[in-house]
């Protein structure tokens, strides 16, 4: 699978990430009656698995090729911070736990959008031939 699947795949996760949280954090205030339905546990899991799946087989092939140390940091950032969501979320509030994690997939999420710049970028840089790196 090219690389680009990897970061689209990855968007697409950690964009349903923020809109999950989203709702499980704030529109229960808004509407107390769905707070019976909102909160799933293995949700969060399942969504950090497949953050931990996709995301190195979307940064790891670029970081070997182009060294670029800070996609890698801020894609790395978003897992962490998405896991620490995780870790406190019986410990905190739905909104601190829950606004960690936004932040974190935020983060992954403009990591794969760079990731996905960059590839291009390299690739329009050296022309549309068999020379593609990325």
């Amino acid at each position: 699978m090219k690389k680009v699947v990897w970061d689209r795949l990855g968007i697409a996760f950690s964009s349903a990430c923020v809109v999950h949280c989203i709702i499980v954090a704030f529109v229960p205030l808004f509407l107390p009656v769905l707070s019976q339905y909102t909160h799933s546990s293995w949700v969060h899991v399942f969504v950090l698995a497949t953050m931990l799946i996709t995301t190195p087989f979307a940064f790891v092939p670029g970081y070997k090729k182009h060294g670029l140390t800070w996609i890698l940091t801020t894609a790395l950032t978003g897992l962490l911070l998405v896991f620490l969501g995780l870790i406190i979320e019986d410990k905190v509030s739905d909104q601190i736990s829950h606004g960690i994690s936004i932040m974190g997939s935020l983060l992954l999420v403009i990591a794969h959008a760079k990731n996905i710049q960059h590839s291009r970028r390299h690739r329009h840089a050296h022309g549309h031939s068999h020379h593609q790196c990325c």
